[in-house]
């Protein structure tokens, strides 16, 4: 079932980084331009916003919902540009008047010219966008919102101002700053979830950011996945984050070959993805397992193709688990499985 332009808001707002009253350290490349203190309360500031436009986009969303097409069954990547497009050109728009705009001298509001426009979009299109910005507090002067048949590129200055609490407009400047200039391959989309991370000195833990993952999940739940995280890496695993097209990806690898990850997906939701290579090795232990793993073990990790089903059953990606309090009757054998796993590759040394 294809997932709404609601569900696209409700997952990014579930997504975004927690905020923080931390004095976190900031890079030098983003004080150089403001101060750290005004950083701190902008991006602050600037999460609040994106809560309040999510909740626009939640309550709107059937309305600027409009591209039918469906994601692949087993792709856990979000592509706005592909599956909701209006969400993606809002977004541009937003950090182009971020990145591109001027502050003026109080920090009151930020001049833009033309160019936060988005070229291949209609006038109109692009005027629906900045409609729903006003939607979520955003004023916007020197240009006649509603006049859909004006050239855009005629228009000299536009001024954008948030009466609400101006200072979002330094966190928007600040973070739109930090996904064109400073994003990197495996931390994308910050200017939507708001990760403060990308700007701060020392790098954020990964057991840090697999608390702020699993949140939404019950306690029972998230207890179970950092005592998974903790023992692992006292066995030697190593634990990387990914971050792409809005899925977070914390994998556990032993050496170069990934073991097993914690997911979260728009289109899968939360989930444990095992990569299991080392399975005839130890059949009898499987056989004490519960029921539910042993069919998922024997459906056999690797490509649909080359496992001779002929088509992709999402294996390539690990053999999932969902992450409900289902997952509780399965912890003790998951916690075998992945420790047999594990031991049958460090004996391959």
């Amino acid at each position: 079932m294809r997932k709404t332009l609601q569900d696209v808001a409700a997952y990014l707002k579930e997504i975004m980084v927690p905020g923080t009253q931390e004095a976190y350290e900031i890079k030098a490349v983003f004080i150089n331009a403001f101060p750290e203190e005004d950083i701190r309360k902008g991006v602050a500031a600037f999460r609040v916003f994106l809560e309040r436009l999510y909740d626009v986009l939640y309550i709107k969303g059937e309305l600027y919902d409009n591209c039918k097409k469906i994601a692949h069954e087993y792709e856990n990547r979000t592509t706005l540009s592909v599956y909701y497009p209006f969400l993606y050109y809002v977004s541009l728009i937003l950090m182009k008047i971020g990145y591109r705009g001027v502050l003026d001298d109080t920090a009151q509001a930020l001049t833009c010219g033309p160019d936060i426009f988005h070229g291949k979009l209609s006038a109109a299109k692009n005027l629906e966008c900045l409609r729903f910005l006003t939607d979520c507090g955003i004023d916007i002067e020197g240009i006649d919102l509603s006049d859909k048949k004006q050239n855009l590129s005629e228009i000299k200055t536009i001024k954008i101002t948030y009466p609400q609490n101006p200072i979002m407009l330094t966190g928007m400047k600040v973070m739109a700053s930090a996904e064109i200039e400073h994003g990197t391959l495996v931390n994308q989309d910050v200017f939507l979830r708001c990760d403060y991370g990308a700007l701060k000195k020392e790098d954020t833990e990964a057991l840090f950011i697999l608390q702020d993952t699993i949140r939404p999940l019950s306690s029972e739940v998230q207890k179970f996945l950092l005592e998974l995280h903790q023992h692992h890496l006292k066995r030697g695993l190593s634990s990387v984050v990914e971050i792409k097209g809005f899925h977070i990806y914390i994998k556990y690898s032993y050496r170069r070959k990934d073991v097993w990850g914690i997911n979260a997906s728009l289109n899968n939701g939360y989930h444990i993805n095992v990569k299991s290579t080392m399975t005839q090795e130890y059949t009898d232990s499987i056989k004490t397992f519960a029921t539910s793993l042993q069919e998922l073990i024997a459906k056999g990790y690797g490509c649909g193709r080359k496992r001779e089903i002929g088509h992709c059953d999402g294996g390539c990606r690990g053999l999932p688990i969902s992450l409900d309090d289902s997952v509780l009757e399965l912890q003790d054998d998951i916690r075998r499985w992945l420790d047999l796993e594990v031991s049958c590759l460090q004996k391959r040394k």
